[in-house]
């Protein structure tokens, strides 16, 4: 399907993207959450592909290629989200404005849960928290060990320890938010 080539023939790079487009900016989306910032990476990581010619996605593993760049570019982007957020709580001396359309105490919670588990996998190792981020996906194991470029064999193996990790890792995360108002709370009594 793709040639060997320095470059790739257009309508054969117009035909990976058709097939392959809609199921990569859902992986995304699921990860970042934001559709405008998803079809972004979406666009960078086929851009990555193209430049990279098609010896990038030889024997037939183009769709592991794509799955493998977007997870990781939408990692870099956690990252990078945490970043500023530390940064602007820095600069805010830890005071955050309030919105009130947030003060429903179920969006709350919802929205702090998906901010443990996105701070969670921008902390784990990279391969682990895609390999994670792919199954949730709905890839079976024979798509995650393509995806991956891993052994058939070894993908539970790998799967186990990625959701141990992050399994302590979230706990962790849990314990010192717990910790964390009544450190607050203590610190304002001491004034």
């Amino acid at each position: 399907m793709v040639s060997m080539t320095d470059r790739w023939d257009e309508a054969e790079f117009e035909a990976l993207f058709r097939e392959q487009y809609a199921r990569i900016v859902r992986v995304i989306r699921r990860i970042v959450q934001r559709d405008s910032e998803a079809e972004e990476i979406c666009s960078e990581v086929f851009l990555r592909l193209y430049r990279s010619g098609p010896r990038a996605a030889a024997d037939g593993m183009a769709g592991a290629w794509l799955y493998r760049t977007a997870t990781r570019a939408s990692i870099d982007l956690l990252r990078a989200r945490r970043r500023q957020q530390s940064k602007e709580v820095d600069e805010n001396d830890g005071s955050q404005a309030e919105d009130p359309a947030e003060d429903a105490l179920t969006l709350l919670l919802r929205q702090e849960r998906i901010g443990a588990v996105r701070e969670v996998l921008a902390r784990m190792k990279v391969e682990r928290a895609q390999l994670l981020l792919l199954r949730h996906s709905g890839l079976s194991y024979q798509e995650l060990a393509q995806a991956m470029q891993v052994h058939m064999g070894s993908v539970g193996t790998k799967l186990a320890r990625a959701e141990a990790e992050f399994t302590a890792l979230y706990q962790r995360c849990q314990r010192r938010q717990q910790k964390t108002p009544q450190l607050q709370t203590a610190k304002e009594e001491g004034r």
